[in-house]
Order: C-alpha cells, then sequence, then structure tokens
C-alpha cells in the first residue's frame, strides 16, 4: 500500500516543469557560386573584388583571353595566383578554358594521380 501511496502522491503532486534556454546559433551567410568570363586583363579587378568579399566561390570561363591574347591570360593567371595567395583563398583549373576560385574556408580537391605500373614492353628483361 505504500507504494501505491507514493505512486498517488507523484501524480497528484504539481509539476514542477524545468525549462532550458536554448542559445539561437547565428546563422553564417550563404555562399554564392558565381561564374564569369574573362575578356581582357581589366577584369581581374572584379574577381579580385568578389574574392575579397570572402563569401563567394568563382567559376572563370578564360576561352575569350585564350582566344584573344594568351600573354594577357598568362598575366592574369598569375595576378589571381597572387590574390588568391594574399586572401589564403584557393585557385585551380577546370580542364581547358575553367578555372575556380575558393575562399579560405573552402578546400579544392585535388585527386592525386595514380601511379601506372610499367607496360610490359617497358620492363626489361635480364
Amino acid at each position: 500500500m505504500k507504494v501505491l501511496d507514493w505512486v498517488m502522491k507523484k501524480v497528484a503532486a504539481p509539476a514542477t516543469e524545468d525549462f532550458i534556454e536554448m542559445e539561437h546559433q547565428k546563422q553564417c551567410p550563404k555562399v554564392s557560386i558565381r561564374t564569369m568570363q574573362l575578356t581582357c586583363f581589366d577584369d581581374i579587378k572584379k574577381v579580385a573584388a568578389v574574392l575579397r568579399e570572402g563569401r563567394t566561390i568563382m567559376l572563370l570561363d578564360v576561352s575569350p583571353l585564350k582566344d584573344k591574347d594568351v600573354i594577357d591570360l598568362k598575366r592574369s593567371v598569375n595576378k589571381l595566383k597572387n590574390v588568391s595567395a594574399e586572401l589564403g583563398a584557393e585557385i585551380a583549373g577546370l580542364g581547358g578554358d575553367w578555372i575556380v576560385l575558393a575562399p579560405g574556408f573552402a578546400e579544392i580537391y585535388r585527386q592525386k594521380p595514380v601511379p601506372q605500373a610499367p607496360e610490359m614492353s617497358e620492363v626489361s628483361e635480364e
């Protein structure tokens, strides 16, 4: 009977509710992915300005500049490398005509080349 009385007291007793206050997590601003064409060396200023904001991944189509002036293309790529190093960003080529630039918080995955086994013709017999 004592157990039953104890259970009845617990059920009939006013409930004390404990509240836990939760902190709202700050939401990070969204990351945007932006495409752009490099048509001349001066377009690098626009790209650098967007990179300095730090929340944009840039995909650059360099084919117009490649078709127009290869020397300006080389200068542009070198400038982008310098700006990327200055900002802690990463730069990588995507095939022949595209370059990706990612801010410092993002990492560009680079697949390591798989070593190939020598072909049978390359193996010398002793």
